[in-house]
């Protein structure tokens, strides 16, 4: 199913969305309990046109997005970490960088939703 922002719901797994990188994070390293490895982990701010969210990626996907970049997410799911919804690709997802002159710029997301104030989850029209 090809998802918006604004239709991504806790539930939904499989994700297939389009959005534009509007900023990107520190990359930061984690241990996670599942396997006891460190990992890279980045938390990206994603948008399209019909609102803005959080993505998180790990290890090899970390450097192969930056701000500005259109990607295509698919097979992602949605998370609830600290109360927020947050997309997230893990091994079984694919990012891909994309190309296409209709969708939003960075900077036009960031004038149609400027209430967002980074907080995963919290979708504005």
């Amino acid at each position: 199913m090809l998802y918006t922002v604004r239709g991504l719901d806790e539930s939904a797994k499989g994700v297939t969305v389009r959005v534009r990188v509007v900023s990107k994070g520190s990359v930061r390293t984690v241990k996670t309990k599942s396997d006891g490895q460190e990992h890279q982990v980045v938390d990206l701010r994603v948008g399209d046109w019909t609102g803005m969210t959080t993505l998180t990626l790990w290890d090899e996907q970390v450097d192969r997005v930056n701000e500005d970049d259109l990607v295509d997410i698919e097979n992602g799911y949605v998370t609830r970490f600290k109360g927020r919804l947050g997309l997230n690709v893990g091994k079984f997802g694919r990012v891909e960088n994309v190309e296409d002159s209709t969708f939003p710029s960075g900077e036009e997301l960031r004038r149609r939703h400027p209430r967002w104030r980074g907080r995963a989850g919290k979708v504005t029209g």
